[in-house]
């Protein structure tokens, strides 16, 4: 007869006593052994599962209220069960502690934070970790000011609330003098802050026509500089990372005709910006005026819109500025994920990221 390790027994003995303690607390009825023989899944002989159910009553384990009736826990059983679920939050609580120290001294701007998340999300995840920035022309300005190069060449640079950097060249139709670069950026900073980019320009331009003739060339400036600023205000970026983790399960896809269409998706990212673009509005529309963010949201197979993502699951949560919601992150990955898991990890994410974002604010106050 083939003897199991100890340690083999022990698991089976203790997957047993949480089941059971589990049942028990759901459905308020003790426990037989022939119950667990046809629900629990084990794979134990109704043999076994006496002899085992005996050990934890002689144990302290579990009781057994009449001769006839099943088991249901002791005092002695419960503290098991609670001790056993304080272990997986510690684990939890570890693993987020993990995470929050991979990001230290990594980040000092929204892009390398957005990026190091998908990575994050799809190392942890072991599936497709995906990110969307926030909406570009939807956020506020922090500074927008010009650089002299030489000659007819600037450097302009935009910081926005939510902490994105952008800076390019521009060249323009005269040589500003540096008086006129000066006087344009403490106008743009004193004018623009707060405003969001899509109503800057006509804010500014608004602001200029009132100004004296002598500042004609200023607001020339200042029309090119913001005429150039819509121009780079690009789509909103999606970083994706770990789309050939999603190779290692291809037999949950189907054919590879299927595979392949969802290669083209994560390749041209089009689509997947839009799904999450999606999410993103709702989840906008129903948080108006609620501080706290919305809790992560789960699309199975064909949920998601995609036919492509038919046999996939998606897992998002968003994050925040301030009361704004503002992003979207999630994991893309087989529909046998561990979704508790797989949850809680998007929900911490989505806070660090939030709380990163203010932070950066009040580094720039602190200043």
């Amino acid at each position: 007869m083939r003897q199991l390790k100890p340690e083999v027994v022990e698991q089976r003995k203790n997957d047993l006593l949480q089941w059971v303690i589990h049942y028990y607390i759901k459905n308020s009825r003790p426990v037989s052994s022939s119950l667990i023989a046809d629900e629990a899944g084990m794979g134990l002989s109704p043999a076994t599962i006496r002899n085992i159910l005996q050990e934890l009553e002689d144990e302290g384990f579990l009781h057994q209220p009449h001769t006839s009736s099943g088991r249901q826990p002791t005092d002695k059983g419960y503290r098991f069960f609670v001790d056993y679920i304080i272990d997986v939050q510690r684990l939890a609580s570890g693993e987020k502690e993990s995470i929050e120290r991979q990001y230290r001294d990594r980040v000092d701007a929204l892009d390398t934070l957005l990026s190091e998340t998908s990575k994050l999300l799809s190392k942890v995840s072991h599936g497709a970790g995906l990110v969307l920035s926030p909406q570009m022309r939807d956020q506020r300005l922090r500074r927008l000011e010009l650089i002299a190069l030489s000659g007819k060449n600037v450097l302009a640079i935009l910081v926005t609330e939510a902490g994105l950097v952008r800076h390019w060249p521009i060249r323009i139709n005269f040589a500003p003098t540096t008086r006129q670069i000066n006087v344009l950026n403490r106008f743009l900073n004193d004018t623009i802050r707060g405003c969001s980019i899509k109503d800057a320009q006509s804010i500014v331009m608004s602001h200029l026509q009132k100004m004296e003739r002598e500042f004609q060339e200023l607001a020339v400036l200042a029309d090119e500089l913001l005429r150039e600023v819509g121009r780079v205000v690009t789509p909103e970026a999606l970083y994706v990372d770990g789309a050939d983790n999603i190779l290692s399960y291809a037999e949950d896809i189907g054919d590879i005709s299927m595979v392949q269409s969802l290669m083209r998706v994560f390749n041209e990212k089009r689509r997947l910006t839009g799904l999450l673009e999606h999410e993103l509005g709702l989840k906008q529309n129903l948080q108006q005026g609620s501080v706290a963010r919305p809790r992560p949201h789960v699309s199975i197979g064909a949920e998601s819109g995609l036919p492509e993502l038919r046999d996939l699951s998606l897992v998002t949560t968003t994050y925040k500025y301030h009361d704004r919601v503002v992003g979207v992150l999630g994991i893309l990955g087989s529909k046998r994920m561990e979704y508790s898991h797989m949850m809680s990890l998007v929900d911490c994410l989505g806070d660090i990221v939030s709380r990163q974002m203010v932070a950066w604010e009040q580094e720039d106050c602190g200043d």
